[in-house]
């Protein structure tokens, strides 16, 4: 079983122990375990990972493509749009890898859920690129966004890497005076890029999906000389105040999990709108898997994006 085969059935809800056995068997948290693990695997990825939806989204929605500098950025488009909303979803995979199946099947869930047109950036990654060359594509974006569509129709929405990194270009865009987006949705978000919580090594082995040498690595990779700790490269440690709703989805058996704890507390003291969803024993970006336990989460989602706050 590969990875493609998991995230290609929108349908059917494989039991968990299925997906973590996938997980172990093809060396998901492997790839963390050291630098040069990492590094081999992001070499992989660029050799074998197609980054253009599948066919199962592109039969469903209609997929669209622009130029922003030289990077792409993709949109899908549902059958009917019902909604104004503009959705930039910025996909995780510790910095260092390629938008994937899973990531493109719950786009087109949403898309067609909520009748709302998705943009989807695929920004320079490390180790071939650190942090300014994103920034320079997604701030841009981001501001285009804002005023052509204006805020309150915008939600931006992460996973892992991807949702931190969401959260950070919402927060420079409010250093620079724009205005809010309506709605950030982070899904496991790496708001500590430092990784600096004490109970990290204590929960790291019970992780199946990460593990911190390599984070390490990919961090070190994406700062780019920069302190990893910086408001820009982890949000966490970034001010709050200005943004308007945020939503983060986290499980209890995710390493990154303490951290979206200490945002709610960051969120609560300056008197930013979050929500925090716990999911119990749930692993790292869980909602984007193809298990019965994602659809609730899915569903909230697609709530979210639908209601303004």
């Amino acid at each position: 079983m590969s990875w493609s085969d998991l995230a290609a059935f929108p349908a059917r809800a494989w039991p968990l122990p299925v997906v973590l056995l996938a997980l172990r068997l093809m060396g998901r948290r492997h790839r963390f375990t050291s630098a040069e693990a990492l590094r081999a695997a992001v070499a992989a990825d660029r050799r074998h990972t197609r980054v253009d939806p599948p066919a199962a989204v592109a039969r469903r929605c209609r997929v669209s493509e622009r130029r922003l500098g030289a990077q792409r950025c993709l949109t899908l488009t549902p059958p009917t749009v019902r909604h104004p909303v503009q959705l930039t979803y910025v996909h995780g995979g510790g910095h260092v890898a390629q938008i994937s199946p899973y990531h493109w099947r719950l786009l087109g869930q949403l898309a067609e859920a909520v009748g709302c047109t998705v943009h989807v950036p695929l920004y320079p990654l490390a180790p071939e690129h650190a942090h300014p060359a994103a920034f320079a594509m997604l701030d841009a974006l981001y501001a285009e966004q804002v005023a052509q569509h204006g805020a309150e129709h915008c939600v931006w929405m992460g996973d892992s890497s991807g949702g931190g990194l969401a959260l950070v270009i919402a927060q420079r865009a409010a250093a620079r005076g724009l205005p809010a987006v309506r709605d950030l949705i982070l899904i496991s978000p790496w708001l500590d890029l430092a990784l600096s919580d004490p109970e990290l090594p204590h929960l790291a082995p019970h992780d199946p999906w990460l593990d911190l040498p390599g984070m390490r690595a990919a961090a070190a990779w994406w700062a780019g000389g920069d302190d990893p700790a910086a408001p820009h490269l982890s949000p966490l440690n970034g001010a709050l105040a200005g943004l308007q709703r945020v939503n983060v989805f986290m499980g209890t058996r995710d390493l990154l999990w303490p951290a979206s704890r200490r945002l709610l507390a960051r969120a609560q003291a300056e008197g930013v709108e979050m929500t925090l969803h716990e999911a119990r024993d749930m692993i790292h970006v869980w909602p984007l898997l193809p298990i019965a336990q994602a659809r609730p989460a899915i569903q909230t989602m697609a709530e979210l994006i639908r209601v303004p706050a």
